[in-house]
């Protein structure tokens, strides 16, 4: 998630070059599930559910996460304060579809994944460079271009090497090596974790939960016009771009925790908040002020932010207000193609917040990320 359904949307699109309406992606090879409609709605009525339980084991062991990511800029974020919290070990990074052309951004993202954030022995991997669905959309070019170049930001020159497997072959490899069930964390598209249910379903077994930024349930989506022809108000940018990836992980019967637009749209970062970065002296933190910088920049004030909030529901549940159901994706062609949809109120091991506690949530943040 990113510059989505903001009141500086021009603004920012003029930042990031002339944005091309959204179009088809060309044909590349890669792996197709079969289509299905998705079921309707059979109950508009929206009970809040039970706070689930935190992503831990226990009060001791760490979260093994795979973080599969569309290089957004507010994944840099999410990935450092994955990388500063107690409680997740970070066992991989997969660069996936969405924002960044996966393989063009992979050798940045390694730069900052092992210089900047000192995690030398976690592989970064490239995932598909096209979505699964045949009438899949790309996001604006000039997005594209930015996030590709690491959104302009310096990093340090890496001597490292990007993981020779693919994206999806290294959730495997890691989802089946593991000791401890693993959580994966998805804030691009489902391309590259549907692509490894594929090669290898038996991995379910060993996946505790999928925690996802994506979606709209309860409130209009965000792609704001820039979906070409589609009159496509419900859809969620993450979502809308493989659609049918994201029908097979909702269908998957993996437990799901999903920050959708509903429970993210109103994080917004101040200048009140960042002032709490200046001079601290560690390197990680004054990466994250220069990051801050840049949207500031960007945005032209203050700015959202939409994956971190994923990254801290990987283990802390209890700064969002949640509801739960049999979740489903329309991935047929027209104007509700992405659109997420409650199929019914009986599962309870599917979850999506539909609100946040704004000043919990951005203390426990920085909390985190300063250490403190």
């Amino acid at each position: 998630m990113r510059f989505k359904n903001c009141l500086s949307f021009v603004l920012v699109l003029s930042v990031l070059l002339s944005v091309a309406a959204c179009q088809p992606v060309a044909n590349e090879k890669s792996t197709v599930i079969p289509s299905a409609q998705a079921t309707s709605i059979s109950d508009q009525s929206m009970p809040t559910a039970e706070t689930p339980t935190s992503g831990m084991m226990d009060g001791s062991e760490k979260v093994p996460l795979i973080f599969s990511h569309d290089g957004a800029m507010d994944d840099i974020a999410a990935l450092l304060y994955l990388s500063k919290n107690p409680d997740v070990e970070i066992i991989g990074v997969v660069n996936s579809y969405g924002e960044q052309v996966p393989a063009t951004s992979s050798q940045k993202w390694l730069a900052y994944l092992h210089e900047v954030l000192d995690l030398d022995d976690v592989p970064l991997a490239v995932g598909s460079g096209a979505p699964l669905d045949p009438a899949g959309y790309a996001f604006p070019q000039g997005w594209r271009d930015a996030a590709n170049d690491f959104w302009g930001l310096e990093l340090p020159v890496s001597n490292a090497t990007v993981d020779a497997r693919e994206g999806y072959q290294l959730i495997i490899d890691l989802v089946n090596a593991s000791p401890e069930k693993v959580t994966l964390l998805v804030t691009g598209a489902q391309t590259d974790v549907a692509l490894a249910l594929q090669h290898d379903p038996r991995i379910k077994e060993n996946i505790r939960q999928i925690v996802i930024m994506g979606g709209a349930f309860h409130t209009v989506g965000n792609l704001n016009g820039g979906a070409g022809d589609a009159n496509n108000d419900v859809a969620e940018w993450n979502i809308f771009v493989d659609a049918l990836a994201a029908k097979q992980v909702f269908q998957s019967g993996i437990p799901l925790i999903i920050i959708p637009l509903d429970g993210s749209e109103d994080f917004w970062i101040t200048k009140a908040i960042k002032d709490q970065l200046s001079g601290n002296q560690d390197k990680q933190v004054r990466f994250f002020s220069q990051l801050c910088d840049k949207e500031f920049e960007l945005w032209g004030g203050d700015f959202l932010m939409w994956d971190i909030l994923a990254a801290v529901a990987v283990t802390d549940h209890q700064y969002f207000s949640w509801e739960n159901g049999n979740l489903d994706v329309i991935s047929d062609i027209g104007d509700q193609h992405g659109q997420t949809v409650v199929v019914d109120r009986i599962s309870r091991k599917n979850l999506f917040a539909v609100g946040n506690d704004y000043d919990e949530l951005y203390n426990h943040i920085l909390d985190v990320i300063l250490e403190r």
